[in-house]
Order: C-alpha cells, then sequence, then structure tokens
C-alpha cells in the first residue's frame, strides 16, 4: 500500500472536518515523515482532489447506488482519490483501482473494498452528462467543482465565458518571485538559483519579477533564507508598484499581513521615507516582522490597526495601499477551500471594503495615490466598490495603472486581472489620485 496514498486520505478525511487545507496537509505530513517525492504526491493528490471534488463526486455518483453523503468518510475519500488518479494523474488503472482497495481494507473498511473496486472500474471513464443538470449554475458548478454560490457570481461577471474562465484555475503554474533590490538583483538572483538546480528561471511578465519551478518548497533556498526573494504573485506584486511609491515618501499599507506587498514598497522606497504598515491581528503582523527581519527592511512601523476606523498617525501620507479582506475569488488555484464556500455575510465585507476605502482616502495629501486592490473576481467587491467611492468622492480620480498586462481587462482605468498559465491570479486593482 502506498503510504504517499494514504496520507492523502487522511488528509481529505481531516479537512471535510473544516480544517483549512494548508494546515491540514502540513500537520499530516509531518507526522508521516514522508520522503520529499512521495510527500509531493500525497500533496498533489490532496489538492487535486479538492480543486476537483464537484466534478468528481458527479462522477462517482452515477456508479453508486448509494448516495455518497453515506459513505463512511474514509471510503469516500478513497473514491475520490482513486478517480482523481485515474482520469488526472495518468496512474495505470490497475495500480489506481489496486491501491484504492489496499487502502479500503488498511483504514478498516475490509467489507467495502469490493465496493471500491467496482465503483471505481465503472467511474473509470465517467463524467456528468451535460444533462443531468438542472440550469446554468448547477453545470458551472459541477463541471468546474465550484460552489453554486460561486458559480453564480462568475456567470454574472463573465457570461459565457465563465466556465473558460474558472478552468484557468486549474492550470498548472511557475512559482512567481520578487527578488529584494535591497540585497541583489534580478540577474543575480536568477543566476544564484540557477546554480541551485531550480528549473525555467525566467523573467516574468510584470517589471522585475522571477518565474522558476522549484522541486520542493522555494522557502528552503539558501537566497530565501538570506532575504533575497519573496514569493509573491505576479498580480499581488503588480497591485504594489501600481502605487508608484518614492524614495523619503510618507506610505501606508492598510492591510499589510502577511508582508509581501509592503516589502515591494520598502524596496519602492529604497529603504528611506516611513513605511507604516497595519493589521488588526498581532499574531499576523509577526509574520510580516518576520519578513522584514529577513529582508533587511529597516524604514517601516507595525501597528495594530483596524483598517476601518481613523488612526491619526497615518494622516498627510503620500501613498496608500488599501488591498482588503476580500471572497477570495481571484486565487481558487492557490486556496481551494475557497471554492465550495457559500459566501454568506458577503453584503457585510463589501461594507468592510467600503469602510476601508473611506479611511485610506482620508489620509491621503492632496496630489497622492491610493491604490485599491483584491484577489476577487467578484465586480461587486471591485468595480462596484470603487464606482461608488467615486462618485461620492469627486475629488478623486482613477488613473491608469502604469503597466498592464496582456490578459489584462481594462475599464475606466479600472484594472482586472484574469487567470493564466503565465502565473497570474484573478486579480482587481484600482489607482486612484486626489486632485
Amino acid at each position: 500500500m502506498s503510504t504517499a496514498r494514504a496520507a492523502a486520505v487522511r488528509a481529505l478525511v481531516r479537512q471535510e472536518q473544516n480544517g483549512y487545507s494548508n494546515l491540514v496537509l502540513n500537520a499530516v505530513l509531518q507526522k508521516e515523515k514522508l520522503p520529499p517525492r512521495d510527500a509531493a504526491f500525497a500533496g498533489r493528490l490532496f489538492y487535486g482532489v479538492l480543486e476537483r471534488r464537484s466534478l468528481l463526486d458527479a462522477c462517482l455518483a452515477g456508479c453508486c447506488a448509494k448516495p455518497l453523503h453515506k459513505l463512511d468518510p474514509e471510503v469516500l475519500a478513497i473514491l475520490r482519490s482513486g478517480l482523481y488518479q485515474l482520469q488526472y494523474l495518468r496512474v495505470p488503472p490497475a495500480v489506481a483501482v489496486d491501491q484504492s482497495v489496499e487502502l479500503t481494507r488498511a483504514f478498516g473498511k475490509k467489507s467495502a473494498a469490493g465496493f471500491v473496486n467496482a465503483v471505481l472500474r465503472r467511474a473509470a471513464q465517467g463524467r456528468p452528462a451535460e444533462t443531468s443538470f438542472a440550469d446554468e449554475a448547477e453545470r458551472l458548478s459541477g463541471l468546474c467543482s465550484v460552489s453554486p454560490a460561486v458559480a453564480r457570481i462568475f456567470l454574472n461577471a463573465f457570461g459565457g465565458e465563465a466556465q473558460a474562465v474558472l478552468e484557468a484555475f486549474w492550470q498548472p503554474r511557475p512559482t512567481a518571485l520578487r527578488p529584494n533590490t535591497l540585497r541583489t538583483s534580478l540577474p543575480a538572483l536568477a543566476r544564484a538559483l540557477e546554480e541551485e538546480g531550480v528549473r525555467d528561471v525566467c523573467p516574468g511578465e510584470v517589471p522585475g519579477s522571477l518565474l522558476a519551478r522549484f522541486e520542493g518548497s522555494p522557502a528552503a533556498s539558501p537566497r530565501f533564507a538570506a532575504g533575497e526573494f519573496a514569493v509573491q504573485g505576479q498580480a499581488s506584486q503588480l497591485a504594489a508598484l501600481c502605487l508608484g511609491a518614492r524614495p523619503g515618501q510618507k506610505v501606508v499599507d492598510l492591510c499589510a499581513a502577511p508582508g509581501g506587498k509592503s516589502l515591494l514598497l520598502a524596496q519602492q522606497m529604497h529603504g528611506t521615507g516611513r513605511l507604516f504598515c497595519c493589521d488588526a491581528a498581532q499574531n499576523r503582523l509577526s509574520l510580516v516582522q518576520k519578513a522584514f527581519l529577513r529582508c533587511g527592511v529597516s524604514n517601516a512601523r507595525l501597528l495594530c490597526q483596524d483598517a476601518s476606523r481613523h488612526d491619526p498617525r497615518l494622516a498627510g501620507a503620500d501613498r496608500v495601499l488599501c488591498d482588503v479582506p476580500c471572497s477570495g475569488l481571484g486565487v481558487l488555484g492557490k486556496k481551494p477551500d475557497i471554492r465550495y464556500k457559500s459566501l454568506e455575510g458577503l453584503d457585510g465585507l463589501i461594507e468592510l471594503q467600503k469602510a476601508i476605502l473611506r479611511q485610506g482616502a482620508a489620509y491621503l495629501v492632496q496630489g497622492g495615490r491610493l491604490v485599491y486592490s483584491t484577489c476577487t473576481l467578484n465586480p461587486a467587491e471591485n468595480t462596484g466598490v470603487v464606482s461608488d467611492f467615486l462618485c461620492q468622492n469627486p475629488e478623486f480620480i482613477a488613473v491608469p495603472p502604469p503597466f498592464v498586462p496582456k490578459s489584462a481587462r481594462l475599464e475606466r482605468n479600472l484594472m482586472t486581472l484574469l487567470p493564466t498559465a503565465a502565473g497570474f491570479d484573478g486579480f482587481f486593482v484600482a489607482c486612484l489620485e486626489r486632485l
């Protein structure tokens, strides 16, 4: 029996009990102490099942006389992982089925071994029929493995393109990096990573970014420990770059944790001026502090501060970054838990976003720039929030971003980034200036 497959099944069972996927998997892998190759396979299997769970279940449901929700959690996890191997990992059918049957016995479900064998053999060629869905939202939910609520948001936002946008989150992507120019340069970092054996190191589309493919965790690189780079998506880098922070300025990052954008702002400022990094949670600020120590940032001040409440210490800012809390519907490829959210409380979240934007604007000097950004593709949290703000605050205008990627959509100077194989997440960026 494969210990890697067993670890993936254990993690899947625990994750069903409302655990965060990354924490659940890390806990299981630490306990199992698998070799790196087996740990990588377990992680790929675990996240693959989460990313396509609804689709897998639709296939399995057509092969089971018993409703899936009545199956033992271990048996259901074994069926899902077995079918994922058959359909997406190119594991030989005999191996995937036999290993799944062995797992069933190993998990103390011997009586279900024949059932698992029969279901997987029937499901190996299966795919839910298009006609089995009641409407377009249900079809999109089933085929793209998202909750009905998430499916409706993408349908409303993208219409006939919704399925293509959601399927783009399944594309394998390189890791996006940001060289720390306080300690190295892009060419020097690229050479150092190649010497370490990192594959496919090349410049990203966003100016100053790097793309690479690591065998293990990028944090294991000596260059990371030396503070020479941060792991940061290209869209996230672009949001910080759009702020245009300059040396000697007063810059405010209202929602700073875990610190990637703040690091980039410090680099833009050449370690000069005053950088205020705020977050409402003290434990999350510790992540920012840890990143600053690793990367040699010395011009920053950390404040435990609710971004929706006024703080006089932040007044008179030349630049304000409002990377607000959001529904996260632009990072489904990195956080599969979000796929199945009911999105309850979304109205309250939007009110919080509006409050943070208002406070950020209140800190800004005349002629200053504010960037409002999210990692969601929900128009209500993006163009809806900014359009409402601009209507109520005529002294602010939306200006063109300094860089627009090829895949971006620009409407009235408001930029929406779609997920692409080039390493972009779904993101929204608005550059606002005070007249």
